[in-house]
């Protein structure tokens, strides 16, 4: 194959279905799971309250929470249900769960900090990611079943699980960003791709959030005792 044969290729090529088809994901995925998400529901609400306690120990288990929420999303959405029609998603499905095994180490090998920080901040964005970003998949889809829940979809999963960056000590806030800025960089490529503006949104709030998570970084981020 010559060099124009490859230049001839765009991003679309290698995108082997549609919009309806990935839509039909979500809703798959919350078919077969009714009543359990509820359970997803019950935790993106509670994460937020753990972090106004203000206390380290309620901060690790909001943090090992988002990384179960992360192995979850990964290897139940991206690799169980989108993996088979999308081989990168398979990727970044496992990737997601390496992402959550790394919150889970910085759970227990101190990456957790225990500075003041705005709380208040934290948990009115969190909500309004884990409250908000669902309904982009439905605006799309036209259907309500294809709500994209934190801890099922990989995309609010993500979007919320970046201002965990807020939590963590200098040197595992690096080791985390990274996967939070491929993923959105992928997600809005494929999305771009099926046209599905209101989807659009979900990587562009990640980015948005990452950069939140720093700001609402304390300067000095201590170790918990």
């Amino acid at each position: 194959m010559s060099g124009a044969d490859w230049l001839s290729y765009s991003l679309q090529d290698f995108v082997m279905f549609g919009p309806q088809v990935f839509l039909r994901l979500f809703v798959r995925i919350n078919q077969d799971l009714w009543p359990w998400q509820l359970l997803a529901v019950i935790t993106a609400i509670f994460i937020p309250q753990l972090i106004l306690r203000q206390n380290i120990a309620a901060r690790r288990l909001a943090v090992g929470l988002m990384a179960l929420a992360w192995i979850v999303s990964g290897y139940g959405f991206l690799v169980g249900y989108f993996g088979p029609i999308s081989w990168p998603a398979a990727w970044f499905g496992w990737a997601f769960v390496a992402q959550g095994l790394l919150l889970a180490a910085a759970v227990f090998a101190g990456g957790i900090h225990n500075s003041r920080f705005s709380v208040g901040e934290f948990a009115v964005l969190w909500l309004i990611a884990v409250c908000g970003l669902p309904w982009l998949a439905i605006a799309d889809s036209g259907q309500w079943h294809a709500v994209a829940l934190f801890g099922l979809a990989p995309g609010t999963t993500a979007a919320a699980g970046a201002l965990a960056l807020a939590l963590m000590t200098k040197t595992w806030r690096w080791l985390y960003l990274p996967l939070l800025v491929l993923w959105s960089l992928f997600s809005a490529a494929l999305l771009w791709v099926l046209q599905t503006w209101w989807l659009l949104v979900t990587p562009v709030a990640t980015l948005l959030l990452v950069g939140a998570g720093f700001w609402l970084s304390p300067r000095t981020a201590q170790n918990p005792d």
